[in-house]
């Protein structure tokens, strides 16, 4: 073969063959696509997923989004791009290691967390509530249960509908990307119904990914939360390296790696976390080489895991469930509480209140999703009378207040609290005459 050539898209696909007989491969999910579309002459399928998450706008936001602390608070505590990266790179080493798809992985990973909310968890707990009907925002908004909210499912309506890019709507990714991204937490098919919500290709029936690639990514979410929120709990010292010596799975590890020898705590501190993070990798991919071989002598196949496989051994799961259990203690809880989630769960109800009755206010990519042109005039332009009977009239539509849950979800942080901050000095006038598009964060 010439040394320099492209490498195009047919040699990428070559290339996989040589990964193992259970890795999920590019080609063949080419045709999983919500949409046909011509491939890319020099991407993989995966590989080209991998990009159009990259280039969303859903990614960029995630940079000023919480993820345990404030983005004000310092600039080495983690955001959710920050935590995203993490899973990636957590991800890729683990699927290097067992011969896995790569590419897979880091599209997956990169797009897991786009459906998160602004403020953290609480932002998600808030939305859940008003799109359940068990918040009705202080009497002034009155909706049964539509459904309700979670950012995994948040995160593949994201990529399937919100994001407005290319001439199809949506991101057009392969199967199983959306089932990694779906399935990287819990479902919650008793609570959570998303309206037209596409589940070819996602065997929504069964609880993980059926790829190893797409179970990959789940438990490295796992691990990097535990991880990271555990080294940005010593930074804020909400911890210590010596309050946590007596939790089985610390002492686990020191036995191996003999992290308390170091004279600092900041040197100890260092060790421990990589030491964590090296002896929870290592476990998980020893145990999943077992249970492979042991899933391909009883089903006699290679593809189509419906069962978990990657997921840590019977030994240290307990042990790193007892660490969560702590982490959310004396972490996230204190956390919680030092950062004002009252304040935040505030923010989200206001913001939901206000564009419930002034859909005026929401942008036109928004309001795309609910109308045509002619009734786009009316409500940005047209007679005050007309906006308001155009206004009442979208308030009785069920998908409406799943369009308001796109966009305050879709917001940062910061955003969330300038446009609150913002719309609050406005007349009454100011808001019956304001049309979309405005950027309160100005």
């Amino acid at each position: 073969m010439e040394p320099f050539r492209i490498r195009d898209r047919r040699f990428l696909e070559s290339v996989e063959n040589h990964l193992s007989p259970c890795a999920a491969k590019s080609a063949a999910a080419a045709t999983t696509r919500l949409i046909d579309e011509e491939e890319h002459p020099y991407r993989t399928a995966f590989q080209r997923d991998r990009d159009r998450i990259v280039h969303s706008r859903a990614f960029r936001r995630l940079k000023h989004k919480r993820q345990v602390f404030l983005t004000t608070y310092g600039d080495h505590y983690r955001t959710r791009l920050t935590h995203t990266i993490e899973v990636s790179q957590l991800s890729r080493t683990m699927a290097r290691s067992l011969g896995l798809n790569e590419d897979l992985v880091e599209a997956i990973a990169l797009g897991h967390d786009l459906g998160h909310t602004p403020f953290g968890h609480i932002g998600e707990v808030v939305l859940h509530r008003i799109l359940k009907g068990k918040d009705t925002l202080d009497n002034q908004v009155d909706l049964q249960d539509l459904g309700g909210f979670k950012h995994n499912y948040q995160s593949v309506r994201i990529v399937d509908v919100n994001e407005v890019k290319y001439s199809f709507v949506g991101l057009n990714l392969t199967a199983p990307v959306r089932e990694g991204i779906l399935k990287h937490t819990r479902l919650s098919r008793q609570h959570i119904h998303y309206p037209d919500f596409e589940k070819r290709g996602l065997y929504y029936e069964l609880d993980d990914s059926t790829t190893l690639e797409g179970q990959i990514v789940a438990v490295c979410d796992e691990i990097a939360q535990r991880t990271h929120d555990l080294e940005d709990g010593f930074r804020a010292k909400y911890v210590t390296c010596e309050q946590i010596r007596e939790l089985p799975l610390i002492r686990k590890v020191d036995d191996q790696y003999d992290i308390y020898t170091h004279d600092s705590n900041g040197s100890t501190r260092n060790v421990l976390i990589r030491a964590l993070v090296d002896f929870l990798v290592t476990d998980v991919i020893q145990e999943t080489l077992g249970r492979i071989k042991k899933f391909i002598k009883e089903y006699e196949r290679e593809s189509f895991f419906e069962r978990r496989l990657v997921w840590f051994s019977e030994k240290i799961d307990p042990l790193q469930h007892d660490l969560d259990r702590f982490i959310m203690r004396e972490i996230i809880t204190k956390a919680g509480e030092e950062r004002r989630d009252v304040d935040s769960e505030r923010i989200i109800r206001s913001l939901f209140r206000l564009y419930f009755h002034h859909a005026n206010l929401l942008p036109t990519y928004q309001i795309n999703k609910l109308m045509d042109s002619r009734q786009r005039e009316v409500l940005y332009a047209g007679p005050l009378d007309e906006r308001r009977a155009l206004i009442r009239q979208l308030q009785t539509n069920s998908l409406f207040p799943r369009v308001l849950a796109d966009h305050v979800a879709g917001m940062t942080d910061h955003y969330a609290e300038n446009t609150l901050k913002t719309f609050t000095k406005w007349s009454p006038q100011q808001y019956q005459t304001a049309r979309g598009d405005i950027d309160p964060g100005v």
